[in-house]
């Protein structure tokens, strides 16, 4: 073996440090199947995608993206994107058009590319969950597994829209960028800045990998020399050329005929909510209080223990104090930022943690869910990159997606959720997967995630859902009537 260590050494070392069982993981085709297994479920339950799945925004399909996809198929191999119905932009709907003139047009089929463009994701997170951040297979399945299934990821995976192809190039940017950080060879960088440029060209809110890929150049670490550093830089400029131009032509951020309702980086024809010369803190507020929910959920098996461990310290008032002093100032920082712009939800508000807020007393212009999970969050996050196995990796991709998230004009949860819990995936360390206990939290999320999604399947009605005149259409799959 290139490492020096025998077979059988390395394989009782395997099963020493998975007591979970997950030396039975090593297998090449577990891990690609068991990811399968809940998108194959979904397509069976959806009786072949014939069936339409309720989601958040759920219209947006109908709305948008398919007119625009059959659009574009109409005018291959060079469709015009100066002008098209959709407000983002164009790569998904190219890629769909093309994909198309093989599988056919109908709903169901394009639906199952978009699964298959899931299932990709699904691999991705895995890959970087188990090479960057050191996972073994069982651990890194178990939270790709998490991740995927959560309702902002899972749900977009079964409709057509463009987030979901969006996320997966960013995630294998961030690797590739990871991958540069441990090698410091331009060639993973060149790689992760082409993803940039692709995920900007499904989405204008993947914009925040640009500064990622910047301070990953920047990084005071690294052994490249100027001039690879200024061809690094040159790459990062490079990157946001192809959109820059989308945007040159438009004359703004949306197509020509494009809603910029449906653009969470457009501007607001009315102001539903508190703004910062014209950005929108409450939407960092929203992905600050996502991460507060699943941070709590997630990592207060590894709490407990610890908790426990102090109050049993004859001392344990000093050491209480010196442990909780910096969460402490971290939350009140927190705390401050509610107090200077209160999330306030709007008329633009959509998302389950809005809707429970609204349940909740308002206390000084912020219900008071959110004067308990921003506080928290920004507590979570101090603890979380203390520990981190890659601080720069968690303080790089989440303090630009925070910054970022500011720019976001329309505080809807589908936009943070997924880089929220992404973010506190980012955190974790090998050593904290290795008992049942431990994975408790993620266990209880799961469970969660599950009863969110039947919940939807089931009865429940979203924001921006089509009306049964506009669903019509898809069933008798008539791709003439929607262009008209």
């Amino acid at each position: 073996m290139a490492s020096g260590i025998p077979t059988t050494t390395r394989s009782a070392n395997v099963r020493r440090l998975t007591p979970l069982g997950g030396e039975r993981y090593e297998r090449p085709w577990v891990v690609p199947l068991v990811l399968a297994l809940p998108f194959l479920v979904m397509i069976a339950v959806l009786r072949g995608m014939t069936a339409t799945l309720p989601i958040f925004h759920g219209s947006d399909e109908l709305v948008y993206h398919y007119p625009t996809i059959l659009r574009f198929s109409r005018e291959l191999p060079f469709p015009n994107l100066h002008s098209y119905r959709a407000a983002q932009t164009p790569l998904y709907h190219l890629l769909m058009a093309y994909v198309g003139k093989v599988t056919g047009y109908q709903l169901w089929r394009l639906r199952l590319v978009q699964v298959l463009i899931s299932y990709c994701l699904a691999l991705a997170v895995f890959r970087l969950l188990a090479r960057r951040l050191r996972m073994d297979r069982f651990q890194a399945l178990a939270m790709t597994l998490l991740f995927v299934l959560s309702p902002y990821v899972f749900g977009q995976s079964f409709r057509l829209g463009t987030d979901n192809l969006a996320l997966l190039f960013s995630i294998l940017a961030i690797d590739r960028f990871e991958r540069f950080r441990e090698s410091d060879r331009l060639g993973p960088f060149l790689a992760g800045c082409a993803l940039i440029a692709a995920a900007m060209l499904t989405r204008q809110s993947a914009a925040f990998l640009v500064p990622v890929a910047a301070l990953y150049t920047l990084r005071p670490a690294s052994k490249l020399s100027v001039a690879e550093r200024a061809s690094a830089l040159a790459a990062v400029a490079l990157s946001a050329v192809p959109v820059g131009l989308l945007f040159l032509n438009w004359h703004g951020l949306v197509p020509v005929g494009g809603d910029p309702g449906s653009c969470g980086l457009c501007a607001k024809n009315g102001s539903g909510g508190l703004t910062l010369r014209g950005l929108e803190v409450q939407t960092m507020e929203l992905t600050l209080a996502s991460i507060g929910i699943y941070g709590t959920v997630l990592f207060a098996p590894l709490w407990i223990p610890r908790v426990r461990e102090l109050m049993s310290q004859p001392d344990r008032g000093r050491r209480v104090a010196e442990t909780v002093r910096a969460p402490l100032i971290a939350a009140l920082a927190g705390a401050v930022v509610l107090a200077l712009f209160p999330a306030r939800p709007g008329n633009d508000a959509a998302g389950d943690v809005w809707k429970a807020a609204s349940h909740l007393p308002v206390i000084d212009g912020s219900s008071l869910l959110f004067w308990v999970l921003v506080p928290l969050a920004c507590a979570v996050l101090w603890l979380r990159l203390r520990v981190a196995p890659r601080p720069w990796l968690v303080a790089v991709v989440g303090g630009c997606f925070l910054i970022a998230a500011i720019a976001i004009r329309y505080p809807w949860q589908k936009y943070v959720d997924p880089f929220a819990l992404l973010i506190l995936l980012l955190t974790l360390r090998v050593e904290e997967l290795r008992s049942r206990w431990r994975l408790a939290g993620a266990a209880v999320l799961v469970v969660a995630f599950l009863a969110y999604t039947v919940d939807y399947s089931s009865h429940r009605s979203t924001p921006h859902r089509a009306s049964a005149s506009v669903r019509r259409p898809l069933r008798s799959a008539d791709p003439d009537r929607l262009l008209n």
